[in-house]
């Protein structure tokens, strides 16, 4: 019998050219392992260093162009990499195709199925898969759940939106690294309708060669390079790569905002790790267990499994506070469940805060030594928490992802599509993992630490991003912490029952702009009891919450003042909002200032829910309800639970030129994250 590790990626830029690339790279750093020297990777192999040294710019870490991703795809198909473990001929693409040809992929997509009946089971609220169910409710306000069918569907595909460069990865495996394919769950039927879905599955491969600066140097941009064959006959042949593993990140039930008034939605995403093993002729599936994800349940039922789990925290301090640390199995859980919304606030999505209790924290030891990060024991169990899948994945992301993949005009249209389709974090991985690797391949000291996923590039920030509340400065390393701009101050927008607690930049009220967050309030956590994850009831917490400024809340829109959209009409922690001048729906500021931080874009309404179960590219026209709200760029990213579209800019009331003339430029609009049609799991065709 010999393994074949196969995961589903959890999810735990812009020039079309690879040799050109830059663009960051996918998938969330959930960091494993204890720290591995140059000197111990190289006991793998590393040959004599090259004299001809590298920039650090010339080290390609993620491919991320649309169209040298469909040329790739023509042999890096998801059929094709899955076959590998089974017969090379791969005839179909459709998950129809895979379900009833591919023994791995059924097994499975059979086991996912039976976990999100599973789950959809146990929840004590009612869901729904199909529109028609849910007009039996007042309003439709129901919860939804992912319809199974997907995963056996003639109109469904996966298709390839990201091939990541993980060779930083080999400082925790003693191995090269991994190169990991992201998919995305997609669909397009006879009728004109498509749309990506939110679900992605992460192929992970890693080099078979142990000359690990080799493999290395394979991504790095030849000189006077014309074309992508260079990257396609080295780096990415599949000759030289063998399977690892199989990641599953996938919303699975999804609560709208007239149902959770206070939150304005929430979501659930599955989280799974698979391995398949090959014996004879025969495939078996593995659950792998989750990187860095403790199982909560388990370690409070088993004391001294709990006080072995304190003593390995004891003894990995200084790996935990770099980002370096790799728990051992047995504490880890196999299954996971992250939420939205306001997810870095909820204990929900801090598995450590639901194990060290008063009891068991008083027995981890005080962080000290040349340290970056922590200065406390509350940090140490903050930075556990970010490094865990379902920390990471709600700490910086985009709708419960760092990658969702730059949009392929033949799925997405104009109406459904993405301006930054990654998050800050990811972004700001990219020169990281350049300078590492360009390091490696020079055979100069490599900086191995991992920034948590919050850490922002600049020491201040700007308006409504995540800050360091003063309270808790104290519980970080000097050099790491960073604060708001002038005249703005560091509050607790959102009270909660978790350990360390994060803050947002809130401005004066003579300050505010279109978009910014103007309501506060509390968490009340759940007390529902679970056989399964810990957090599996998180969906009955309640947030109460309040205006922060003295705005009007109602229906009265002026030019010239704001008002706080309420919670229930999908904005989380409210939106300031006025309505357009007749210079700003012709996009007046935004030539001479095309990153202009206020925009006239699309809003949503009644018309925007009506388009379900449709071709919403089309319905989507008949939209011409415009208000100002926060533009979005590479340079400034929306706030947490928002994120940043593309203007749909030929929609009727839109001037088309100058509309596409924004959306060209890289500039965007920010909105709430289920506003848009690919990243909720409901308002699609039947499968």
């Amino acid at each position: 019998m010999r393994w074949l590790m196969v995961p589903f990626l959890f999810a735990c830029s812009k020039k079309p050219d690879v040799a050109n690339s830059t663009t960051v790279e996918s998938t969330p750093s959930i960091e494993p392992a204890g720290i591995l020297s140059s000197s111990t990777v190289s006991a793998v192999s590393q040959p004599a260093v090259s004299p001809e040294a590298v920039s650090p710019e010339d080290v390609i870490v993620a491919i991320q162009d649309i169209n040298v991703l469909k040329e790739l795809e023509s042999t890096h198909s998801f059929a094709r990499l899955l076959s590998m473990l089974q017969d090379p001929t791969t005839k179909g693409s459709s998950t129809k195709w895979l379900y009833d040809n591919h023994q791995g992929y059924r097994l499975i997509a059979e086991h996912i199925q039976e976990r999100i009946d599973a789950i959809s089971n146990d929840v004590q609220r009612d869901l729904i898969i199909e529109l028609k169910d849910a007009l039996k409710y007042p309003a439709g306000n129901v919860g939804r759940r992912l319809d199974n069918r997907w995963f056996e569907s003639d109109i469904a595909f996966f298709q390839l939106i990201g091939v990541v460069n993980r060779l930083d990865k080999k400082d925790f495996y003693g191995t090269c690294g991994e190169i990991r394919f992201v998919y995305r769950l997609a669909y397009k039927n006879d009728s004109g309708a498509s749309s990506r879905l939110p679900i992605t599955l992460n192929v992970v491969m890693e080099p078979t060669s142990t000359d690990c600066v080799s493999v290395a140097r394979q991504w790095t941009k030849p000189i006077n390079t014309s074309d992508n064959s260079w990257i396609f006959e080295s780096a990415l042949n599949l000759d030289n790569l063998q399977f690892k593993q199989l990641e599953l990140n996938a919303q699975i039930i999804r609560f709208p905002s007239g149902l959770e008034t206070g939150f304005a939605g929430q979501a659930l995403y599955l989280l799974r790790v698979y391995g398949l093993t090959e014996d004879q002729d025969a495939l078996k599936l593995v659950e792998i267990p989750l990187e860095n994800t403790p199982d909560v349940q388990k370690l409070n039922r088993d004391s001294s499994l709990k006080e072995s789990f304190v003593e390995w925290t004891n003894s990995n301090i200084p790996t935990i506070d770099n980002g370096t640390h790799l728990i051992p199995e047995q504490f880890l859980a196999t299954e996971a469940i992250s939420y939205s919304t306001l997810g870095i606030h909820r204990r929900a999505n801090k598995p450590f805060d639901a194990l060290f209790d008063e009891k068991t924290l008083s027995k981890v030891q005080m962080p000290t030594g040349k340290l970056k990060w922590v200065n406390s024991k509350a940090a140490v169990v903050d930075r556990l928490n970010n490094s865990s899948c379902l920390g990471c994945h709600q700490a910086s992301t985009t709708a419960g992802f760092h990658f969702l993949g730059m949009d392929d005009p033949d799925i997405s249209g104009v109406t459904n599509r993405l301006a930054l389709p990654f998050s800050a974090h990811f972004q700001r991985e990219l020169p990281r993992r350049q300078n590492q690797l360009a390091s490696f391949i020079n055979g100069t000291e490599e900086n191995t630490f991992r920034p948590h996923s919050l850490t922002p590039e600049a020491k201040v920030i700007s308006s409504n991003h995540t800050c360091i509340l003063d309270t808790h400065q104290k519980d970080f390393q000097a050099d790491a912490v960073w604060g708001c701009p002038e005249n703005e101050t560091c509050e607790k927008v959102v009270d909660s029952d978790v350990g360390l607690a994060f803050g947002q930049c809130m401005p004066r009220q003579e300050d505010l702009l279109s978009g910014q967050t103007c309501r506060t309030g509390t968490i009340t956590d759940s007390k529902i009891g679970s056989k399964g994850v810990y957090n599996l009831h998180a969906y009955a917490d309640t947030f109460k919450q309040e205006l922060r400024y003295d705005l009007l809340e109602n229906k009265t829109f002026t030019f010239d003042s704001y008002n706080c959209r309420p919670t229930r009409i999908g904005v989380p922690l409210g939106r300031t909002y006025r309505k357009c001048t007749d210079a700003e729906r012709a996009f007046e500021p935004q030539q001479s200032n095309p990153t202009h931080p206020e925009l006239c874009a699309v809003v949503g309404g009644a018309k925007f829910d009506s388009c379900v179960e449709k071709d919403f590219h089309q319905c989507l026209d008949s939209i011409v309800a415009r208000g100002m709200v926060d533009s979005c760029h590479s340079e400034r990213f929306c706030r947490e639970d928002y994120i940043c579209q593309a203007m749909p800019y030929h929609l009727n009331g839109v001037d088309t030129d100058k509309g596409k003339a924004i959306a060209d430029a890289g500039v965007g609009f920010c909105t709430p994250t289920y506003f848009v049609f690919q990243l909720r799991l409901d308002g699609h065709p039947i499968p």
